[in-house]
């Protein structure tokens, strides 16, 4: 006997004791001894088998659409169950009673509709899409649900007697009542008849269903024939239609008139792709016909990475549910390849060694080349900062005063901070033509802070996320460092401050010092002097970006 055999058989029997439980429950719960609570408990084990079946179907079930279907169905089961609970435990107005008594119907219609569907998948690739048409389905399984919940107004389905309350207990069938269970035998028997077309197994396995199909019948036709005996042992419609169309369903899977994917234990072992099957521990749970016999510390030590066994055999590893699977791998022609490839690159590595090595001194000497272009170019750019910070040091040795040696380190660090951001904007513009004016206020901020040693009141307000040309900011930059040079030796009061505009930046900068710029005005936009303070005014056109 297969291990799957023998889990079956053992969840059968859990199945069957908790079914006899709930009957049982049922039977005590009739004659006065806890109805309530053993009511409750009942509809929880029926609840539970039925999501435990949903469960199981969702793991064994391949074809995507059949599991769909049967997953519909375990869920209208419990459904079914759910309102049966409310209308007996939970509900004493008559009318909304007897609204959960119509709402029976819904699974009751649509778990035979579902099976159609499952018999219609069967044998289809795991893709398979039910044809447009069977949607038309839907329509008549419709029209009876709203037939049977609609009955207060007609009374079309089940006919109440004048003057009495209307309930399940005292009702008759009327002619509306046919077609509903018409069309529920009819999606039985179609889809049961499609199952045993399509089975490819012996004619004795087909029995099973068969049996559980006739003994439904049977019961059908012993309840409604009012003995007594079933009334006491089966007289809940509810629980046994449900677990007898999921009897039904479940014997399909069983006899294989619906696929699964159980079973691969045996084609695991009969295998020969010497692979083993372990649970966390690295006990053997499975292995093939032609594995050989692994250590726990061999199997182990492939957990962080394939393990050569030898020059021709690898063992790899992976996790997975409760587990890990092993399997060995012949590399020998991937080792013939690897040597191979291996000599392949000595001769391409000996042939291309002179070459490689005459790249490297190009880039080299071309970085080199571009490191004094750029040094060159800075150095150019800023010839008359670095001669005045000559002589700034040459005065700061001479001098032994100190508080004028202060200022002169003070006016040194001005120039100096100059230098180092012109440098960063002109690095700038050698990638990109455009930057942000965040940019330059990073450059005249670092200004700004080496100007307040000095004493000078500084205030700047540049606003970000505006592009302009870096030309630009270059030009800003040098404007504002230029009239610096000019009025650091009297300058008291410096602000700039930037307005972002439609389509350009407006740079206002304000300077309070007793030196003469009037040179500067023709460099700005436009310029004023009053009352000590020279204004200046700058435009810089907005850009797009681009590099």
């Amino acid at each position: 006997m297969t291990k799957s055999i023998k889990r079956n058989i053992n969840t059968g029997i859990i199945v069957v004791l908790l079914i006899v439980c709930a009957v049982v429950f049922r039977i005590l719960g009739n004659n006065g001894i806890y109805p309530i609570t053993l009511g409750m408990l009942r509809t929880f084990i029926y609840i539970g088998l039925y999501i435990g079946w949903g469960i199981s179907v969702s793991k064994r079930i391949v074809q995507a659409q059949v599991r769909r279907n049967l997953i519909a169905v375990a869920l209208l089961n419990v459904f079914w169950f759910v309102i049966r609970s409310m209308k007996y435990y939970f509900v004493s107005d008559p009318a909304l009673s007897r609204q959960l008594w119509y709402w029976y119907y819904f699974p009751m219609l649509f778990i035979p509709l579902f099976s159609v569907f499952v018999s219609m998948s069967l044998g289809k690739p795991e893709n398979y899409r039910l044809p447009k048409w069977t949607s038309l389905l839907y329509i008549p399984t419709v029209l009876c649900l709203l037939l049977v919940v609609t009955n207060d107004f007609h009374q079309l389905v089940f006919y109440f007697p004048a003057g009495e309350v209307w309930s399940d207990k005292n009702y008759d069938y009327v002619f509306g009542y046919f077609p509903v269970i018409g069309w529920e035998i009819i999606c039985s028997l179609t889809s049961f008849t499609i199952m045993v077309i399509k089975c490819r197994l012996s004619q004795r396995k087909k029995y099973l269903p068969l049996s559980l199909l006739c003994i439904c019948i049977v019961y059908a036709i012993i309840y409604a024939s009012g003995a007594e005996w079933m009334r006491i042992i089966g007289g809940d419609l509810t629980a046994v239609q449900c677990l007898m169309f999921t009897a039904i369903l479940e014997s399909c899977i069983q006899c294989g008139l619906i696929q699964t994917n159980t079973g691969y234990d045996s084609l695991f072992e009969a295998g020969t792709f010497k692979a083993q099957i372990t649970d966390t521990d690295y006990n053997i749970r499975y292995t093939s016909a032609n594995s050989p016999q692994l250590s726990e510390n061999v199997m182990r030590s492939a957990e962080n990475g394939a393990v050569s066994l030898d020059k021709n055999t690898v063992l790899k590893s992976n996790p997975i549910e409760g587990g890990h699977v092993l399997w060995l791998e012949d590399i020998s022609d991937i080792a013939a390849l690897l040597k191979e490839l291996e000599e392949n690159k000595e001769t391409i590595a000996e042939s291309n060694f002179l070459e490689q090595e005459n790249y490297r001194t190009k880039l080299k000497i071309n970085t080199l080349q571009e490191k004094n272009r750029l040094y060159d170019l800075l150095q150019d750019q800023t010839a008359h900062q670095i001669d005045l910070l000559d002589s700034l040091f040459a005065q700061y040795n001479t001098e032994t005063n100190y508080e004028k040696r202060r200022s002169l380190l003070a006016k040194i660090a001005v120039i100096g901070a100059y230098i180092k951001r012109r440098g960063n904007l002109m690095f700038i513009g050698e990638k990109s033509a455009t930057t942000d004016t965040a940019e330059l206020s990073l450059c005249l901020e670092e200004s700004f802070a080496n100007l307040e040693l000095m004493g000078v009141e500084c205030a700047i307000d540049i606003p970000g996320n505006n592009k302009i040309d870096t030309t630009d900011a270059i030009r800003v930059y040098d404007f504002f460092e230029s009239v610096t040079e000019a009025a650091i030796d009297d300058m008291r009061s410096v602000w700039l401050k930037a307005r972002s505009l439609k389509d350009s930046v407006v740079f206002h900068l304000e300077v309070e010092c007793e030196s003469l710029l009037d040179d500067f005005s023709e460099l700005a936009e436009s310029s004023h002097f009053e009352y000590g303070i020279w204004r200046f005014t700058l435009r810089a056109k907005k850009a797009g970006d681009r590099s």
